[in-house]
């Protein structure tokens, strides 16, 4: 019989493991995750485009809204119907879509996402009171931002001609109500 020792070279060691592919895995994760989170915020404060109009209340823009938009410009704005609930302090809450047939054609006929654009065509204009000031805030979604997702004609659709124009419309309107309202009161005994 022989003795059951054996060398220490003998043995069986454990596969080692590679540090330095550890580390690069980690950072690899911790990386993925800290850009996952970075563009979540991003997305969450810049997705919805606010603009407060002093001076000018929700009603303002709710009374000039549907005869502001000038036939020529291709632009239709109807007042929406909303299933949501007015703020709890009594602020008034206007929902207008603000369409342009030429730009949604232009996503509905994109080669590559066509049936599934128009879902995106983002028309929505919501008005409201800020409840500190009492101006009208003015909001919509970030047309420019949702090209840059999409990519493609989207991209051209959305940032090059949909955004200028809706920002163009709301500011020359509320150009408009100033103005009537400085006519209203010079008028005014």
């Amino acid at each position: 019989m022989e003795p059951l020792t054996t060398t220490i070279t003998e043995q069986k060691r454990p596969p080692r493991k590679n540090p330095v592919l550890a580390a690069f895995l980690l950072g690899v994760i911790a990386g993925a995750a800290a850009m996952f989170c970075a563009g979540f915020l991003y997305l969450r404060h810049n997705l919805i485009v606010s603009h407060e109009f002093p001076g000018l209340t929700a009603d303002d823009f709710d009374d000039a809204f549907e005869n502001a938009m000038p036939a020529e410009s291709g632009w239709k704005a109807s007042r929406e119907a909303c299933s949501l609930p007015l703020p709890s302090d009594g602020r008034a809450l206007y929902n207008w879509k603000l369409c342009n047939r030429t730009y949604a054609r232009g996503l509905m006929d994109d080669p590559d996402r066509g049936l599934v654009l128009p879902a995106l065509i983002p028309c929505t204009v919501s008005i409201t009171d800020d409840p500190d000031s009492g101006n009208a805030v003015v909001s919509r979604l970030n047309t420019s931002l949702l090209g840059v997702i999409y990519g493609g004609n989207a991209r051209k659709v959305l940032r090059s001609g949909i955004a200028p124009e809706q920002e163009a419309l709301v500011s020359l309107l509320a150009d408009g109500i100033r103005k009537e309202k400085a006519q209203r009161k010079e008028t005014e005994p």
